[in-house]
Protein backbone atom coordinates (compact mmCIF):
# COMPACT_ATOMS: atom_id res chain seq x y z
CA UNK A 1 0.00 0.00 0.00
CA UNK A 2 1.25 3.30 -0.86
CA UNK A 3 1.87 6.36 1.22
CA UNK A 4 -0.68 8.38 0.36
CA UNK A 5 -3.67 5.32 0.18
CA UNK A 6 -2.12 4.81 3.77
CA UNK A 7 -2.53 8.79 4.32
CA UNK A 8 -6.05 8.73 2.96
CA UNK A 9 -7.66 5.42 5.25
CA UNK A 10 -6.00 7.05 7.89
CA UNK A 11 -7.76 10.36 7.20
CA UNK A 12 -11.04 8.49 6.62
CA UNK A 13 -10.83 6.58 9.91
CA UNK A 14 -10.12 9.92 12.01
CA UNK A 15 -13.13 11.65 10.69
CA UNK A 16 -15.10 8.57 11.30
CA UNK A 17 -14.24 8.74 14.96
CA UNK A 18 -14.64 12.26 15.00
CA UNK A 19 -18.11 11.86 13.90
CA UNK A 20 -19.27 9.06 16.40
CA UNK A 21 -17.73 11.40 18.97
CA UNK A 22 -19.54 14.81 18.07
CA UNK A 23 -22.41 13.51 16.50
CA UNK A 24 -24.17 12.12 19.30
CA UNK A 25 -24.27 15.47 21.80
CA UNK A 26 -26.98 15.34 24.76
CA UNK A 27 -28.18 19.15 24.85
CA UNK A 28 -28.70 20.38 28.29
CA UNK A 29 -32.32 20.58 28.66
CA UNK A 30 -35.54 19.90 30.49
CA UNK A 31 -37.96 17.21 29.37
CA UNK A 32 -40.88 17.63 31.52
CA UNK A 33 -42.67 20.82 31.16
CA UNK A 34 -45.05 21.38 33.82
CA UNK A 35 -49.41 20.82 32.92
CA UNK A 36 -52.11 22.37 34.68
CA UNK A 37 -52.69 19.54 36.71
CA UNK A 38 -49.40 19.27 37.92
CA UNK A 39 -50.49 20.01 41.39
CA UNK A 40 -52.72 16.49 41.63
CA UNK A 41 -50.27 14.20 40.43
CA UNK A 42 -48.23 12.14 42.84
CA UNK A 43 -45.33 11.51 40.37
CA UNK A 44 -42.97 14.56 39.77
CA UNK A 45 -39.99 15.78 38.05
CA UNK A 46 -37.56 18.00 38.97
CA UNK A 47 -34.10 18.76 36.29
CA UNK A 48 -31.11 20.43 37.08
CA UNK A 49 -28.60 21.81 34.62
CA UNK A 50 -24.89 21.50 34.79
CA UNK A 51 -24.39 24.36 36.63
CA UNK A 52 -27.34 23.06 39.30
CA UNK A 53 -29.84 25.18 39.02
CA UNK A 54 -33.26 24.11 38.11
CA UNK A 55 -34.77 23.94 34.18
CA UNK A 56 -38.27 25.18 35.29
CA UNK A 57 -39.44 26.64 38.57
CA UNK A 58 -42.57 25.46 38.00
CA UNK A 59 -41.47 22.26 38.51
CA UNK A 60 -41.08 22.59 42.41
CA UNK A 61 -43.95 25.03 42.23
CA UNK A 62 -46.13 22.26 41.05
CA UNK A 63 -44.65 19.03 43.94
CA UNK A 64 -45.01 22.05 46.51
CA UNK A 65 -48.43 22.81 45.89
CA UNK A 66 -49.06 18.56 45.79
CA UNK A 67 -47.56 18.44 49.48
CA UNK A 68 -49.64 20.90 50.86
CA UNK A 69 -52.35 19.71 49.54
CA UNK A 70 -54.84 17.83 52.80
CA UNK A 71 -55.44 14.40 52.89
CA UNK A 72 -57.23 13.19 55.56
CA UNK A 73 -54.79 15.11 57.74
CA UNK A 74 -51.51 12.68 57.02
CA UNK A 75 -48.71 14.91 55.60
CA UNK A 76 -46.91 12.74 53.09
CA UNK A 77 -43.47 11.05 52.41
CA UNK A 78 -41.24 11.80 49.42
CA UNK A 79 -39.32 9.19 47.67
CA UNK A 80 -37.00 10.71 45.97
CA UNK A 81 -34.77 9.26 43.25
CA UNK A 82 -31.24 10.45 41.34
CA UNK A 83 -29.80 8.91 38.45
CA UNK A 84 -26.69 8.50 37.30
CA UNK A 85 -24.05 8.49 34.44
CA UNK A 86 -25.28 8.16 30.93
CA UNK A 87 -28.97 8.68 32.29
CA UNK A 88 -31.62 11.66 32.20
CA UNK A 89 -34.84 12.42 32.64
CA UNK A 90 -36.27 11.58 28.99
CA UNK A 91 -39.33 9.82 29.32
CA UNK A 92 -38.21 6.08 27.47
CA UNK A 93 -34.86 6.40 30.04
CA UNK A 94 -34.24 3.11 31.63
CA UNK A 95 -34.00 4.73 35.01
CA UNK A 96 -36.77 6.66 34.36
CA UNK A 97 -39.13 4.21 33.40
CA UNK A 98 -37.70 1.81 36.31
CA UNK A 99 -37.92 4.11 39.14
CA UNK A 100 -41.85 5.14 38.30
CA UNK A 101 -42.47 1.44 38.46
CA UNK A 102 -40.78 1.43 41.69
CA UNK A 103 -42.56 3.74 43.33
CA UNK A 104 -45.88 1.93 42.10
CA UNK A 105 -44.48 -1.08 43.78
CA UNK A 106 -44.08 1.08 46.88
CA UNK A 107 -47.28 2.62 47.28
CA UNK A 108 -49.06 -0.20 46.65
CA UNK A 109 -47.30 -2.40 49.39
CA UNK A 110 -48.29 0.16 51.88
CA UNK A 111 -51.79 1.88 51.11
CA UNK A 112 -51.89 4.13 53.86
CA UNK A 113 -48.69 6.15 53.18
CA UNK A 114 -49.22 9.08 51.89
CA UNK A 115 -46.41 8.68 49.38
CA UNK A 116 -45.26 10.93 46.86
CA UNK A 117 -42.73 10.51 44.39
CA UNK A 118 -40.00 12.75 42.66
CA UNK A 119 -37.40 11.69 39.63
CA UNK A 120 -34.29 14.44 39.48
CA UNK A 121 -32.70 14.55 36.31
CA UNK A 122 -29.95 16.18 35.19
CA UNK A 123 -27.60 15.30 31.86
CA UNK A 124 -26.11 11.87 32.47
CA UNK A 125 -23.45 12.27 30.11
CA UNK A 126 -22.96 15.47 27.65
CA UNK A 127 -21.99 13.28 25.01
CA UNK A 128 -22.31 9.67 23.91
CA UNK A 129 -19.27 7.91 21.91
CA UNK A 130 -20.17 5.05 20.20
CA UNK A 131 -23.82 4.98 20.97
CA UNK A 132 -22.45 1.75 23.81
CA UNK A 133 -23.06 2.85 27.27
CA UNK A 134 -24.38 -0.86 28.48
CA UNK A 135 -26.42 1.24 30.69
CA UNK A 136 -29.81 -1.03 30.44
CA UNK A 137 -27.26 -4.13 30.74
CA UNK A 138 -26.91 -4.63 34.60
CA UNK A 139 -23.84 -7.19 33.58
CA UNK A 140 -22.64 -5.51 30.44
CA UNK A 141 -18.90 -4.75 29.80
CA UNK A 142 -19.70 -2.40 26.94
CA UNK A 143 -19.58 0.85 29.53
CA UNK A 144 -15.87 1.11 29.92
CA UNK A 145 -15.45 1.67 26.05
CA UNK A 146 -16.63 5.54 27.05
CA UNK A 147 -14.92 6.01 30.83
CA UNK A 148 -13.17 8.98 30.00
CA UNK A 149 -16.44 10.80 30.26
CA UNK A 150 -16.78 10.43 33.67
CA UNK A 151 -14.17 12.95 34.14
CA UNK A 152 -16.79 15.55 33.42
CA UNK A 153 -19.60 14.17 34.87
CA UNK A 154 -18.24 13.49 37.82
CA UNK A 155 -17.46 17.05 38.75
CA UNK A 156 -21.34 17.76 37.29
CA UNK A 157 -22.60 15.51 39.54
CA UNK A 158 -20.49 16.80 42.88
CA UNK A 159 -22.06 20.73 41.96
CA UNK A 160 -25.37 19.62 41.32
CA UNK A 161 -25.47 18.36 44.21
CA UNK A 162 -23.72 20.95 46.09
CA UNK A 163 -26.16 23.44 44.41
CA UNK A 164 -29.29 22.25 43.32
CA UNK A 165 -30.54 19.32 45.28
CA UNK A 166 -28.81 20.77 48.29
CA UNK A 167 -31.26 23.92 47.76
CA UNK A 168 -34.29 21.29 46.95
CA UNK A 169 -33.86 19.80 50.42
CA UNK A 170 -33.28 23.28 52.13
CA UNK A 171 -36.82 23.79 51.34
CA UNK A 172 -37.95 20.00 51.75
CA UNK A 173 -36.40 20.60 55.68
CA UNK A 174 -38.36 23.04 56.08
CA UNK A 175 -41.71 21.62 55.22
CA UNK A 176 -40.57 18.30 57.14
CA UNK A 177 -39.95 20.94 60.36
CA UNK A 178 -43.57 22.79 59.77
CA UNK A 179 -44.85 19.19 60.05
CA UNK A 180 -46.43 19.16 56.77
CA UNK A 181 -44.42 16.98 54.76
CA UNK A 182 -43.71 13.71 57.03
CA UNK A 183 -39.95 12.59 55.57
CA UNK A 184 -38.11 12.28 52.89
CA UNK A 185 -36.48 9.49 51.74
CA UNK A 186 -33.08 9.90 48.68
CA UNK A 187 -32.01 7.07 46.59
CA UNK A 188 -28.81 7.82 44.36
CA UNK A 189 -27.43 5.40 41.84
CA UNK A 190 -24.11 5.38 41.10
CA UNK A 191 -22.76 9.22 40.35
CA UNK A 192 -26.45 10.03 41.52
CA UNK A 193 -24.95 8.61 44.52
CA UNK A 194 -22.23 11.43 44.65
CA UNK A 195 -24.91 14.10 43.93
CA UNK A 196 -26.84 12.63 47.14
CA UNK A 197 -23.88 12.59 49.47
CA UNK A 198 -22.45 16.09 48.62
CA UNK A 199 -26.59 17.49 49.39
CA UNK A 200 -26.75 15.34 52.22
CA UNK A 201 -23.34 14.98 54.31
CA UNK A 202 -23.16 18.51 55.26
CA UNK A 203 -26.88 17.77 57.21
CA UNK A 204 -26.44 14.85 58.45
CA UNK A 205 -23.53 16.19 60.51
CA UNK A 206 -25.06 19.32 61.13
CA UNK A 207 -28.37 17.43 62.82
CA UNK A 208 -26.13 14.88 64.56
CA UNK A 209 -23.98 17.99 65.75
CA UNK A 210 -27.17 19.99 67.28
CA UNK A 211 -28.63 16.33 68.27
CA UNK A 212 -31.38 17.18 66.18
CA UNK A 213 -33.98 13.99 65.10
CA UNK A 214 -33.49 13.28 61.64
CA UNK A 215 -36.56 11.62 59.84
CA UNK A 216 -35.43 11.42 56.68
CA UNK A 217 -32.79 8.71 55.04
CA UNK A 218 -30.22 8.98 52.26
CA UNK A 219 -30.08 5.83 50.39
CA UNK A 220 -26.65 5.39 47.72
CA UNK A 221 -26.98 2.37 45.84
CA UNK A 222 -23.65 1.60 44.22
CA UNK A 223 -22.22 5.02 44.51
CA UNK A 224 -19.34 6.32 42.45
CA UNK A 225 -17.98 7.96 45.17
CA UNK A 226 -14.17 8.10 46.55
CA UNK A 227 -13.77 7.33 50.31
CA UNK A 228 -11.76 10.76 50.67
CA UNK A 229 -15.08 12.07 50.14
CA UNK A 230 -16.77 9.90 52.53
CA UNK A 231 -14.54 10.24 55.16
CA UNK A 232 -15.84 12.82 57.57
CA UNK A 233 -18.72 10.71 58.32
CA UNK A 234 -17.21 7.81 59.13
CA UNK A 235 -16.83 8.92 63.08
CA UNK A 236 -20.49 10.03 63.55
CA UNK A 237 -22.78 8.53 65.56
CA UNK A 238 -26.58 8.18 65.52
CA UNK A 239 -28.67 10.32 67.81
CA UNK A 240 -30.67 7.22 68.87
CA UNK A 241 -28.27 4.41 67.89
CA UNK A 242 -30.34 2.42 66.24
CA UNK A 243 -31.54 4.09 62.66
CA UNK A 244 -28.66 5.33 60.13
CA UNK A 245 -28.99 8.70 58.42
CA UNK A 246 -27.29 7.16 55.79
CA UNK A 247 -27.00 3.55 54.11
CA UNK A 248 -24.97 2.40 51.03
CA UNK A 249 -25.37 -0.23 49.44
CA UNK A 250 -22.49 -1.92 47.21
CA UNK A 251 -22.55 -5.12 45.32
CA UNK A 252 -20.03 -7.40 45.38
CA UNK A 253 -20.22 -8.04 42.04
CA UNK A 254 -19.91 -4.56 40.65
CA UNK A 255 -17.23 -4.10 38.09
CA UNK A 256 -17.46 -0.56 37.12
CA UNK A 257 -17.44 0.73 40.70
CA UNK A 258 -15.62 -1.98 42.53
CA UNK A 259 -12.88 -2.46 39.55
CA UNK A 260 -12.92 0.59 37.14
CA UNK A 261 -13.40 3.16 39.42
CA UNK A 262 -9.88 2.67 40.72
CA UNK A 263 -8.80 4.40 37.13
CA UNK A 264 -10.28 7.43 37.41
CA UNK A 265 -7.23 8.12 40.39
CA UNK A 266 -4.79 5.49 40.50
CA UNK A 267 -5.44 3.55 44.07
CA UNK A 268 -8.17 5.75 44.59
CA UNK A 269 -11.39 3.41 46.22
CA UNK A 270 -14.97 3.70 45.85
CA UNK A 271 -16.36 3.67 49.60
CA UNK A 272 -18.32 0.85 48.74
CA UNK A 273 -15.34 -1.10 48.21
CA UNK A 274 -12.90 0.30 50.86
CA UNK A 275 -12.63 0.70 54.79
CA UNK A 276 -15.82 2.02 55.61
CA UNK A 277 -17.75 -1.49 55.22
CA UNK A 278 -19.72 -1.68 58.58
CA UNK A 279 -22.06 -4.80 57.60
CA UNK A 280 -22.60 -7.75 54.56
CA UNK A 281 -26.40 -8.44 53.50
CA UNK A 282 -27.34 -11.43 52.25
CA UNK A 283 -30.15 -13.32 51.16
CA UNK A 284 -31.68 -15.57 53.23
CA UNK A 285 -31.57 -19.74 51.99
CA UNK A 286 -34.67 -19.86 50.19
CA UNK A 287 -35.72 -16.53 50.98
CA UNK A 288 -36.68 -17.42 54.26
CA UNK A 289 -34.40 -16.45 57.22
CA UNK A 290 -36.14 -19.18 59.46
CA UNK A 291 -34.25 -21.90 57.69
CA UNK A 292 -31.20 -23.54 59.51
CA UNK A 293 -27.91 -23.09 57.64
CA UNK A 294 -24.83 -25.04 58.21
CA UNK A 295 -22.23 -22.90 59.28
CA UNK A 296 -18.31 -22.09 61.41
CA UNK A 297 -18.95 -22.78 64.62
CA UNK A 298 -17.03 -18.91 65.08
CA UNK A 299 -19.42 -17.33 62.72
CA UNK A 300 -22.61 -18.82 64.09
CA UNK A 301 -21.14 -17.70 68.04
CA UNK A 302 -21.40 -14.05 66.28
CA UNK A 303 -24.92 -14.29 65.19
CA UNK A 304 -26.09 -15.12 68.26
CA UNK A 305 -24.87 -11.89 69.65
CA UNK A 306 -27.58 -9.60 70.26
CA UNK A 307 -27.47 -7.04 67.05
CA UNK A 308 -24.73 -8.69 65.27
CA UNK A 309 -27.17 -10.48 63.31
CA UNK A 310 -30.27 -8.97 61.80
CA UNK A 311 -33.31 -9.81 59.21
CA UNK A 312 -35.66 -8.66 57.14
CA UNK A 313 -38.32 -11.58 57.38
CA UNK A 314 -40.82 -9.98 54.63
CA UNK A 315 -37.71 -9.54 52.18
CA UNK A 316 -35.82 -12.72 53.10
CA UNK A 317 -33.17 -10.71 53.71
CA UNK A 318 -29.83 -10.97 56.28
CA UNK A 319 -28.14 -8.30 57.74
CA UNK A 320 -24.79 -9.36 59.50
CA UNK A 321 -22.81 -6.64 61.65
CA UNK A 322 -19.00 -6.45 60.63
CA UNK A 323 -16.09 -6.42 63.20
CA UNK A 324 -12.56 -4.10 63.04
CA UNK A 325 -13.88 -2.41 59.83
CA UNK A 326 -12.88 1.29 60.95
CA UNK A 327 -11.52 2.45 64.16
CA UNK A 328 -14.84 2.94 65.68
CA UNK A 329 -16.32 -0.32 64.72
CA UNK A 330 -15.10 -2.93 67.24
CA UNK A 331 -17.91 -4.23 68.40
CA UNK A 332 -21.78 -5.23 66.83
CA UNK A 333 -23.16 -2.35 68.83
CA UNK A 334 -20.61 -0.23 67.74
CA UNK A 335 -21.42 -1.22 64.17
CA UNK A 336 -25.47 -0.43 64.08
CA UNK A 337 -24.62 2.91 66.07
CA UNK A 338 -23.01 4.47 62.94
CA UNK A 339 -24.62 7.29 61.33
CA UNK A 340 -23.74 5.70 58.15
CA UNK A 341 -24.10 2.49 57.00
CA UNK A 342 -21.61 1.14 54.80
CA UNK A 343 -22.95 -2.76 53.36
CA UNK A 344 -21.27 -5.26 51.15
CA UNK A 345 -24.31 -7.09 48.95
CA UNK A 346 -24.67 -10.01 47.66
CA UNK A 347 -25.09 -10.51 43.92
CA UNK A 348 -28.82 -12.25 44.84
CA UNK A 349 -29.87 -8.95 46.19
CA UNK A 350 -28.01 -5.80 43.67
CA UNK A 351 -26.48 -7.72 40.42
CA UNK A 352 -23.90 -6.11 39.01
CA UNK A 353 -23.81 -2.43 39.02
CA UNK A 354 -27.44 -1.36 37.18
CA UNK A 355 -29.14 -4.24 38.52
CA UNK A 356 -31.33 -1.75 40.91
CA UNK A 357 -35.06 -0.29 41.23
CA UNK A 358 -36.67 -3.82 41.37
CA UNK A 359 -40.01 -5.17 42.75
CA UNK A 360 -38.03 -6.94 45.65
CA UNK A 361 -36.00 -3.78 46.24
CA UNK A 362 -39.51 -1.94 46.79
CA UNK A 363 -40.59 -4.80 49.17
CA UNK A 364 -37.45 -4.73 51.33
CA UNK A 365 -37.34 -0.62 51.13
CA UNK A 366 -41.31 -0.10 52.65
CA UNK A 367 -40.33 -3.14 55.22
CA UNK A 368 -37.46 -0.68 56.20
CA UNK A 369 -39.40 2.24 56.42
CA UNK A 370 -42.31 0.11 58.21
CA UNK A 371 -39.51 -0.50 61.12
CA UNK A 372 -38.02 2.80 61.23
CA UNK A 373 -41.95 4.36 61.88
CA UNK A 374 -42.38 1.27 64.30
CA UNK A 375 -38.92 1.56 66.65
CA UNK A 376 -38.36 5.35 66.82
CA UNK A 377 -35.63 5.83 69.42
CA UNK A 378 -36.47 7.62 72.05
CA UNK A 379 -32.87 7.98 73.92
CA UNK A 380 -32.07 10.24 76.54
CA UNK A 381 -29.80 13.36 75.71
CA UNK A 382 -26.90 11.99 78.24
CA UNK A 383 -27.20 8.63 76.86
CA UNK A 384 -26.21 9.42 73.03
CA UNK A 385 -22.96 11.45 74.18
CA UNK A 386 -21.29 8.59 75.27
CA UNK A 387 -18.11 7.30 72.81
CA UNK A 388 -18.76 5.28 69.63
CA UNK A 389 -16.61 2.87 70.87
CA UNK A 390 -17.88 1.83 73.71
CA UNK A 391 -20.23 -1.03 74.58
CA UNK A 392 -23.56 -0.45 74.54
CA UNK A 393 -23.91 -2.32 77.64
CA UNK A 394 -22.27 -0.29 79.71
CA UNK A 395 -24.16 2.80 78.19
CA UNK A 396 -26.60 4.95 80.70
CA UNK A 397 -28.27 8.09 81.89
CA UNK A 398 -26.15 9.71 84.68
CA UNK A 399 -27.79 9.61 88.02
CA UNK A 400 -30.43 12.34 88.25
CA UNK A 401 -32.47 13.68 90.80
CA UNK A 402 -35.62 11.50 91.80
CA UNK A 403 -37.69 14.13 91.74
CA UNK A 404 -36.39 15.21 88.26
CA UNK A 405 -36.46 11.48 86.66
CA UNK A 406 -40.19 11.10 88.24
CA UNK A 407 -41.40 13.88 86.51
CA UNK A 408 -40.25 12.47 82.79
CA UNK A 409 -42.80 11.73 80.90
CA UNK A 410 -42.92 8.29 80.14
CA UNK A 411 -42.86 7.79 75.71
CA UNK A 412 -46.36 6.76 73.99
CA UNK A 413 -44.54 4.21 72.23
CA UNK A 414 -41.06 3.54 73.91
CA UNK A 415 -38.56 1.55 71.97
CA UNK A 416 -35.83 1.20 74.14
CA UNK A 417 -35.42 -1.63 75.98
CA UNK A 418 -34.35 -1.22 79.22
CA UNK A 419 -33.15 -4.52 81.99
CA UNK A 420 -31.74 -3.99 85.77
CA UNK A 421 -28.08 -5.04 85.29
CA UNK A 422 -27.61 -8.48 87.04
CA UNK A 423 -24.62 -7.88 89.18
CA UNK A 424 -27.14 -5.09 90.81
CA UNK A 425 -30.69 -6.52 91.39
CA UNK A 426 -31.90 -7.10 94.55
CA UNK A 427 -31.92 -10.70 94.35
CA UNK A 428 -28.43 -11.19 93.22
CA UNK A 429 -27.22 -8.90 96.63
CA UNK A 430 -29.46 -7.71 98.95
CA UNK A 431 -27.20 -4.81 99.99
CA UNK A 432 -26.43 -3.64 96.76
CA UNK A 433 -27.91 0.13 96.18
CA UNK A 434 -30.79 0.77 94.36
CA UNK A 435 -30.49 0.72 91.00
CA UNK A 436 -30.36 3.84 89.03
CA UNK A 437 -29.03 3.11 84.84
CA UNK A 438 -30.70 1.08 83.16
CA UNK A 439 -29.19 -1.12 80.81
CA UNK A 440 -29.24 -0.33 77.14
CA UNK A 441 -30.17 -3.11 74.38
CA UNK A 442 -28.42 -1.52 70.99
CA UNK A 443 -30.86 -3.58 69.05
CA UNK A 444 -34.84 -3.48 67.91
CA UNK A 445 -35.91 -6.98 68.98
CA UNK A 446 -37.27 -7.77 65.77
CA UNK A 447 -34.28 -7.14 64.18
CA UNK A 448 -32.78 -9.69 66.01
CA UNK A 449 -32.29 -13.63 65.05
CA UNK A 450 -35.93 -15.58 66.50
CA UNK A 451 -33.58 -17.73 68.51
CA UNK A 452 -32.41 -14.96 70.22
CA UNK A 453 -35.47 -13.62 71.20
CA UNK A 454 -36.47 -15.46 74.28
CA UNK A 455 -33.09 -14.35 75.79
CA UNK A 456 -34.47 -10.86 75.81
CA UNK A 457 -37.83 -11.79 77.30
CA UNK A 458 -37.35 -11.00 81.11
CA UNK A 459 -39.52 -8.26 82.76
CA UNK A 460 -38.31 -4.89 82.29
CA UNK A 461 -38.38 -2.64 85.19
CA UNK A 462 -36.56 0.99 86.66
CA UNK A 463 -36.97 2.48 89.94
CA UNK A 464 -37.88 6.09 90.16
CA UNK A 465 -38.65 8.27 93.56
CA UNK A 466 -38.65 4.95 95.33
CA UNK A 467 -41.46 3.60 93.16
CA UNK A 468 -41.54 0.91 90.83
CA UNK A 469 -43.07 0.92 88.01
CA UNK A 470 -43.11 -1.92 85.07
CA UNK A 471 -42.15 -0.53 81.43
CA UNK A 472 -44.35 -0.95 78.78
CA UNK A 473 -43.44 -3.81 76.63
CA UNK A 474 -41.88 -3.27 73.55
CA UNK A 475 -44.47 -5.43 70.88
CA UNK A 476 -42.29 -7.16 68.26
CA UNK A 477 -44.06 -9.18 66.44
CA UNK A 478 -44.41 -7.83 62.52
CA UNK A 479 -47.46 -7.49 61.10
Amino acid sequence: MSLKKFTQYKLLFLMLLSLCVLLPFIPDQAYHIPGSDIAKQNFHVIEFNDQGQAHDDRQWQGLDARILQPNNGTPPELLIFVHGWHHSAQPHDENYIAFEQFYQEMAKSDTQRNLLGLYIGWRGDKYDPFWLDGSEDATSWIEPLDFPTILQRKRVAKRIGQEGLSQLLDKLDSLVTQHKLLRYTVVGHSLGGSVVLHASKNRIKAAIDHQQDNPNLFLLLNPAVPAKDYQPLDTLVSLDRQKPSMVVLQSKGDFAVKEAFNYIKDGERAVGNSWAITHDIDRCSGGNCNTPMKMPSALMAHDKIPGCMMTLPHSGWKVRARLQARRTVQTCPDANMQAVWVLAVSDEIVSGHNGILTPAHAKALSEVMTMIDLYRNQLPKDAVETPANQDLGALAPKTEDTSATAEKATPAQPVVIVEPLAEQTAESNPSAEPLTKPQIIEAPKALIAPELERELEPEREVKSNDAVEPQPKLETEQR
